[in-house]
């Protein structure tokens, strides 16, 4: 068994990179966000990743853009303590500090032109204290302290002062050796939840709990004077001036971005229907653009006609991952749960948002202030092997009302490069849809089956349609399969689709999917627990089914109708590799095994993959570039994608990127010989001082010799016994 250290894990994609205000560089032409521990930059034009600065280790608390040596930087923090600036043009890091402070809450910098000053909070005993710093000399002191606040509180810099909003108090303290320090109350059953300071001025802006904007003036006066703008019915989460002040901006739940004057209440505009609710607003020094951070992981670029102009996507973050990890081999992506009614394709090999297929086709309804409203959701989805049909499970149940259950199959259109909806069908089970799947055949009438909580499983098949009009088909209902009024809760299809494999309770039963025939049905007397994972083995294991109950995972020989071995083993996912034919058990506590259907003796176990607090989710085998490659390791072949309940994507096995291996096809064995004599010398040159480290195996892939030999003109050649050696060590394989 390998050990959990040989096989890495890398993170791919996912976290929220939401989580700060985007910023903009001076120019307005980059937009910056924080990503875990990194700083991001994209064009606000057209949405490409610039540069990724890095060299923090820890999670970033605050990022902010300054002024060092006259030049235009970007500054971060991180939980540490440890501050870092790059060079916004060379992306270079001009400075670096460590604070001598640890579990640091928030991170400002100070606007100045002369020393190079930071505020930030941290929590002390039960106090939340405010420290300001100067980064360039070993100077800080105490400016502010609050009780320690939940829910948490907000803080925003302005000009020569900073502003603290926690609970229903909102404090004004000024820079300097006065620490003058102004307070207000609002009322006892509301909360600020969001505030932003003027530009220039003393005027600052918060958001409370009941949905209303108020803006604050003379805020050292004793008597205060406030406005108060009110649309939004949700709490605001996030309020943004201008660059000059005179107008703002407002977001919360509702999916709508207000724009309001700041002298006139009433007058407002809205962008509304955006993809998911907004967490932060921030608005370039021209006025040219506004970047909207909404909750979907996206940066949304509006001009100032509040027209998109692009969007800055990275894995859609949902709120469950009911419907899995599939991969799909034609665009060699990973469909999951994206947007609130859609799924998303993701690519594994740029690591990008491919696009969203929409697949309720309904407005998203949003929370009322006291109602809590419940959408349409994706529960199932599963794709055919050659990647044109897509069957999806929506359902809708607010446990009032009767429940909507719909199966719906898209068909890709080739022309257009688009899913299109081929057939819906209402209420395709009495009760939810538990299982889904395609048989795993490129045959053009293939088959799908439902497993569904009315303890029956529906065979689905593509059926003609046509009319006089035009060619058309649709899906029916081929058969319906039940045994015992058991309850199903899972299928697999065998490696050439001749078989179905489904768990009524704790039976494993074995049908032919075509005619609904019942094979087999197998049973433990001590295997009492209802079978909740069913996976047929492929390959030399195609004979082997691998059936997982709650705390038990045991293997089936189909062809002799006895069990193969059976371990206690408290699983939550089970997967299968149709490519070399292992499988992997995830269970609760977040540990993965590999294995072979065949033995339970385990190919790798993984002890700590994760911290405590991270669960997987979901999980699948996706081929690597090098999948056909079978001199390499299992997970070099087929690393294990997954992701966590804090909506991150990670990879077991494979490597960062490609750099462990190199690319045969710019590699050429040139060997020693008659034929390779023949060769330019310039080329054989060039093939000894290429420097092959880290391949493992060196292999003419492109058949270049061969086919340099099969051109050229034969009254040119050599005899072939002269070439044999050549062309035969060239196409072998070498230990080293």
């Amino acid at each position: 068994m390998e050990e959990c250290m040989e096989v890495p894990v890398h993170f791919k994609g996912g976290g929220s990179f939401v989580n700060f205000p985007p910023i903009f560089s001076n120019d307005g032409e980059s937009v910056f966000a924080c990503s875990k521990n990194m700083v991001v930059e994209y064009s606000a034009k057209t949405g490409k990743l610039l540069h990724e600065y890095k060299g923090i280790q820890d999670k970033i608390i605050g990022f902010r853009c300054c002024s060092f040596n006259l030049y235009e930087c970007i500054a971060a923090c991180s939980v540490n303590g440890e501050v870092a600036i790059w060079q916004t043009t060379s992306h270079f890091k001009v400075f670096q500090k460590q604070i001598p402070l640890k579990k640091l809450k928030t991170f400002h910098m100070i606007p100045s032109e002369e020393k190079l000053r930071a505020l930030v909070s941290y929590k002390f005993k039960k106090r939340i204290c405010f420290e300001v710093i100067t980064l360039s000399a070993n100077k800080k002191y105490t400016v502010f302290s609050i009780e320690h606040s939940k829910p948490d509180y907000h803080v925003s810099v302005g000009n020569g002062y900073f502003s603290v909003a926690w609970r229903n108090k909102l404090d004004f303290i000024k820079f300097g050796k006065s620490k003058q320090v102004s307070s207000v109350h609002i009322d006892d059953s509301l909360n600020f939840t969001c505030i932003t300071t003027h530009p220039t001025e003393e005027i600052v802006l918060t958001g409370d709990s009941l949905g209303r904007v108020r803006s604050w003036h003379d805020i050292f006066e004793k008597k205060k004077v406030q406005t108060i703008f009110h649309w939004h019915t949700l709490p605001v989460r996030t309020v943004c001036f201008s660059t000059s002040g005179t107008y703002f901006y407002s977001g919360a739940d509702e999916c709508v971005l207000v724009k309001w004057q700041l002298e006139d209440a009433s007058n407002r505009r809205f962008v509304p229907r955006l993809a998911a609710e907004i967490n932060h607003i921030a608005v370039s020094n021209n006025n040219l653009y506004v970047a909207v951070a909404t909750r979907d992981n996206a940066i949304r670029i509006l001009d100032s006609t509040l027209h998109q102009t692009t969007v800055i996507q990275q894995l859609v973050l949902g709120k469950h991952y009911d419907c899995g990890l599939t991969y799909d081999h034609r665009t060699k992506a990973l469909i999951t749960n994206g947007n609130q009614g859609q799924v998303q394709f993701y690519s594994t090999d740029h690591m990008s948002l491919l696009y969203n297929v929409d697949i309720v086709v309904q407005n998203k309804i949003t929370n009322e202030r006291q109602c809590t409203m419940i959408n349409t959701e994706i529960t199932k989805i599963a794709i055919s092997k050659c990647g044109l049909w897509l069957a999806t499970v929506e359902e809708r149940n607010d446990d009032l009302y009767s429940s909507e259950i719909r199966l719906k199959f898209w068909k890709f259109d080739l022309t257009h490069q688009k899913f299109e909806l081929n057939t819906s069908i209402e209420y395709p089970h009495e009760k939810s849809i538990n299982s889904l799947a395609f048989q795993p055949v490129l045959k053009s009438n293939v088959i799908c089956v439902t497993v569904g909580n009315d303890n029956k499983f529906k065979v689905w098949k593509l059926t003609d349609a046509s009319t006089v009009y035009k060619k058309d088909a649709m899906w029916l209902c081929l058969g319906i399969g039940f045994h015992r009024d058991l309850p199903c809760k899972a299928l697999s299809f065998s490696a050439d689709g001749s078989l179905l494999a489904t768990g009524f309770g704790k039976l494993l039963t074995i049908w032919t999917p075509d005619s609904c025939e019942l094979k087999c049905s197998l049973t433990h007397p001590l295997h009492i627990e209802s079978i909740n994972h069913v996976c047929f083995g492929s390959g030399l294991n195609c004979h082997l089914v691998v059936a997982a109950s709650t705390n038990q995972v045991s293997a089936w020989n189909v062809l002799t109708l006895t069990m193969m071995w059976s371990v206690c083993l408290p699983v939550s996912l089970l997967i299968s590799d149709g490519l070399s034919g292992h499988m992997a058990a995830i269970t609760r506590n977040n540990k993965v095994y590999v294995f072979s259907p065949a033995s339970p003796k385990l190919i790798y176990a993984s002890q700590d993959l994760l911290k405590k607090y991270d669960n997987i989710v979901a999980a699948t085998f996706v081929p690597s570039k090098f999948s056909s490659d079978v001199r390499l390791e299992w997970h070099q072949r087929t690393p294990i994608f997954f992701i966590t309940s804090s909506n991150e994507l990670f990879c077991l096995g494979a490597t960062e990127g490609t750099d462990e291996f190199t690319e045969y096809e710019q590699y050429e064995d040139v060997s020693e010989g008659f034929f390779s004599k023949m060769q330019p010398l310039s080329k054989v040159n060039m093939a000894k001082t290429s420097t092959v480290e880290k391949i493992m195996f060196e292999k003419d892939m492109g058949h270049k010799s061969i086919k340099k030999y099969l051109e050229a003109p034969i009254h040119t050649s050599a005899p072939v016994r002269f070439l044999c050696y050549s062309m035969i060590r060239a196409l072998s394989l070498q230990s080293n």
